[in-house]
């Protein structure tokens, strides 16, 4: 029992060593040149969308959802009536 417990724990030394030692991904498959602040998560571009609070209910939209009335964001055709 006890050489189950040493074997299982350098198993877990070893993998967590390997892990720590491999070079992290960038993405862009060329791991000399650095992330630059405006290509970061390059793979993922188009998918962060402005958010919006809607004036009525006070909860948070992507932008591209939300309705637009006199000047004011709301999250639904409902909320936009209510104003």
């Amino acid at each position: 029992m006890r050489l189950l417990f040493w074997l299982g724990l350098v198993i877990l030394v070893i993998l967590a060593l390997k892990k720590k030692i491999q070079p992290p991904a960038t993405g862009s498959g060329n791991p000399e040149q650095p992330l630059e602040p405006g290509n970061a998560g390059s793979q993922h571009a188009g998918s962060a969308e402005t958010m919006v609070c809607c004036a009525h209910c006070q909860i948070y939209l992507p932008a591209s959802e939300a309705v637009q009335r006199a000047g004011q964001v709301y999250c639904s055709q409902e909320h936009a009536d209510l104003a």
